[in-house]
């Protein structure tokens, strides 16, 4: 089964995103911050499971684990297509020293590594169920 391109936590909407998602898929995240607006986070569905059965998703970023449940009942609502027109909050540089192109290079940089860690975590999930 395809992904949809994004999951609501309604009943129904969450039933299909346990039962679409599979090792290895890139989840999306758009994260409200008062301080700096809106970014986003990604998570990668390992192919792991929770005490409780659930498939588990990690993120490239900073390491951390959880249910793909949990993810979607947290935030509400889980894309499968990175949102390109907001920055990656993994990947935030605010240094006010730096001239706006060095801050425009290092927001590219940045998304880039980030967009490199979760590729590269994404192949490893998927590697691995086709063993």
């Amino acid at each position: 089964m395809s992904l949809k391109s994004s999951y609501q936590a309604t009943r129904g909407g969450e039933k299909n995103f346990l039962r679409d998602i599979k090792p290895g898929d890139q989840l999306f995240v758009v994260n409200e911050h008062s301080d700096r607006g809106k970014t986003y986070s990604e998570w990668v569905v390992t192919n792991t499971h929770s005490f409780m059965g659930y498939r588990e998703v990690k993120s490239p970023s900073h390491g951390g684990v959880m249910t793909a449940q949990s993810l979607l009942r947290k935030e509400r609502e889980v894309l499968t297509q990175r949102p390109s027109h907001l920055p990656n909050r993994g990947a935030r540089d605010s240094h006010d020293a730096y001239t706006e192109d060095a801050q425009r290079a290092a927001k590219l940089v940045g998304d880039l590594h980030a967009m490199e860690a979760s590729d590269a975590l994404s192949d490893h999930y998927r590697s691995l169920t086709r063993r």
